[in-house]
């Protein structure tokens, strides 16, 4: 059986999520205890990436952006020499909005299944 052909920005994508994630939960920042990644998204030329985040409580999204805006060099030096690739990848984090925006479809949905059980 023939494989299927596997992009090397697939590989690299998936091996950056893995890294940018355990340099995140090693940090001793307490700003990263809270933090998950969620998706990367990684240019086809491997220069430039999207790390997206969420965090547990939302009342701390802006100490946890500042943390990282500080530590973004730090995260960008660690992942160059972790992956050994020719150019150091350009990190931009983002903020995952989806999560939140899924969890209040999911509890507008059951409010509405809870309301036809009320009225039956």
């Amino acid at each position: 059986m023939k494989s299927l052909p596997f992009k090397r920005a697939d590989r690299i994508r998936k091996l950056l999520h893995r890294e940018v994630a355990n340099l995140i939960s090693s940090m001793k920042d307490p700003r990263a205890g809270n933090v998950t990644i969620t998706e990367v998204e990684l240019s086809e030329d491997l220069r430039n990436a999207k790390v997206y985040y969420t965090v547990i409580d939302e009342s701390n999204l802006e100490q946890t952006k500042q943390m990282f805006n500080s530590a973004k060099g730090f995260i960008r030096s660690k992942i160059a020499n972790k992956l050994g690739l020719r150019h150091a990848i350009q990190l931009e984090f983002v903020y995952d909005k989806f999560l939140k925006r899924a969890t209040r479809v999911l509890f507008l949905l059951d409010k509405i299944k809870d309301e036809k059980n009320i009225s039956k």
